[in-house]
This record gives structure tokens, C-alpha cells and sequence, in this order.
């Protein structure tokens, strides 16, 4: 996954899209387990490292495997899981480099049309109240592009059955499918803001937008922002002032309001090019 960087005017600061992509549209337990069992040879590891190494741009040097995340860190701020490599480069091959420019960008797997208008998010117990206001927005904000893509939030359903006699009634909490989990990552002060998985190559989004709960002190405004950028990210938008994914026809040289650039912003809505790109990508 290649991390995407947020700046606040001076601060500098990070929301990281994740290019880990799992089997499964949400995160299950079975589908972790899964990818543990996978083996990877020596010699592969060094396949695939060569593949990322070309496909990124980055040199070979700053691919590193890490086993313990089964995953592949590209100069320190973007990790590739061993599925997606073997997804994205099931043999070794020559792969192009990625290209220059600062155009609107897009990853290499999209969700699939059947997916891209239902893409189901759900928020768990860990995430504040202020960022599920922010979350409910960039929902809206995706679903009034006039483009395919329809995002909603649903919540936990808890049902309560009564006690008989003596015997104390119980409550359940169950948690509904979903393809896209928000959730949090941690408290501290690095530059992250926040985290997102792109789509998967089956066709889903991707699962999972962390959020780093030490800038809950953000306006609501920049919270907006963050979010709707990360979103963006789970559908397969690169960074519009970065080098990593495929040019999007029909957006300029540069944007530097587009919500996919990586610096945060008081949310101002989409630019005229940030709705051309998702248009393009998901014509209705």
C-alpha cells in the first residue's frame, strides 16, 4: 500500500493509503488466518521485490519483506501485502516504471460496477463521535458526485431478550456486512492521520480506513477532509500530486485543491476535476 501524506500548513501530517488488499471485501477472521498459512520462498520474495521495485519507481533498496506483517514496505511509507504482489506479479516480469506528473491518478484495480454502487461501511465502537460526523459527510460528499459510486454507513444491531424468572436477560450486539471497516489505529503524534486499503483485484473496495485518535483535536472541517480523501483511496484514487497510479483523461497538470492531494484542507467540496476524475473512473 503506498501511504498517503496530509499536511497541515505547517505540521506536517499523514493519512497513509494502504495498498494491502485481502480476498474478502471485509475483514474476517478466516480470511486472516488464511493468509497467514501462506509460505513465500526466498527466491520469490526477491521476484516480487524486483516487480514493486519497478512498478513504484522506487529503488530496489527501500523494497523491504517483512514477514511478521506479510507484507512488502516501499521506502518506509507504503506496504504491499504477499497477496496483492502475487495478484498484482504472478510471474516475474519486466513491469514500467510509474510515470511523472501531478494529475488526478488511479490505482491499478478499481471496484468492480457491481460493487461501486453499494459499498457498505461500518464504523465500530472505537471510533469518537466527531469522526463518524466527518464520515457520515464524506459518504454524502462520494454519493453527489452523479457518478456510480453509492456509499452508506450502517450500525450495530443489538437485540435484547428478557430474562425468565430469576435468570437475567441478555443482550447481543451484532455487527452487519460491510466491504469498507473504520476503525482506529492508535494515540500518538506521529504524522499519520489516518490509514486506507486501495480495492482489491476482485473487485471490492477496499476494507479498512484506520484512524489515528490524537487528531481528534482537527476542525470539523479538516476531519471532513481526511475522511472523504481516505474513502477516495478505498475506491482506488491516488494521490493527484504524486507519481503513483495511471493519469486519469480529462484532469490538468496540476490541482491543488483536489481532495486527493496530500496535503489536508479545510473541506471546500470536490474541484470541477477531482468529479471528472471519479466520472471517468465511474461512469454511471
Amino acid at each position: 500500500m503506498l501511504q498517503a501524506i496530509l499536511r497541515l500548513s505547517k505540521a506536517p501530517l499523514s493519512i497513509c493509503a494502504i495498498l494491502l488488499v485481502l480476498l474478502a471485501p471485509s475483514c474476517k477472521k478466516a480470511d486472516l488466518q488464511q493468509e497467514q498459512e501462506i509460505t513465500i520462498s526466498k527466491e520469490r520474495i526477491e521476484e516480487l521485490r524486483n516487480s514493486i521495485a519497478a512498478s513504484t519507481g522506487a529503488p530496489l533498496a527501500e523494497v523491504e519483506y517483512k514477514a511478521a506483517e506479510r507484507s512488502f514496505s516501499v521506502s518506509n511509507d507504503a506496504l504491499i501485502t504477499v497477496q496483492d504482489a502475487e495478484a498484482r506479479f504472478p510471474q516475474s516480469a519486466n513491469v514500467v516504471g510509474g510515470s511523472s506528473g501531478s494529475q488526478q491518478r488511479v490505482y491499478s484495480y478499481t471496484v468492480s460496477r457491481t460493487n461501486a454502487t453499494n459499498i457498505v461501511c461500518y464504523a465500530d465502537a472505537t471510533v469518537p463521535a466527531e469522526w463518524l460526523t466527518a464520515l457520515d459527510q464524506a459518504i454524502a460528499n462520494w454519493n453527489a458526485t452523479n457518478s456510480l459510486v453509492v456509499m452508506k454507513r450502517v450500525t450495530a444491531i443489538t437485540t435484547t431478550k428478557p430474562g425468565k424468572g430469576k435468570k437475567p436477560g441478555t443482550t447481543t450486539t451484532t455487527v452487519p456486512e460491510h466491504d469498507v471497516l473504520i476503525t482506529t489505529m492508535y494515540n500518538n503524534t506521529s504524522n499519520v492521520i489516518a490509514q486506507a486499503y486501495y480495492p482489491s483485484y476482485d473487485g471490492s473496495a477496499g476494507h479498512k480506513v484506520q484512524i489515528n485518535t490524537y487528531y481528534n483535536y482537527l476542525n470539523a472541517s479538516y476531519k471532513t477532509f481526511a475522511i472523504t480523501h481516505e474513502l477516495g483511496h478505498t475506491i482506488g484514487f491516488t494521490h493527484t500530486n504524486q507519481t503513483y497510479g495511471s493519469l486519469i483523461p480529462g484532469t490538468p497538470e496540476t490541482d491543488p485543491n483536489s481532495v486527493m492531494n496530500s496535503t489536508v484542507l479545510p473541506w471546500n467540496g470536490f474541484t470541477s476535476y477531482d468529479v471528472i476524475a471519479v466520472r471517468t473512473i465511474y461512469p454511471k
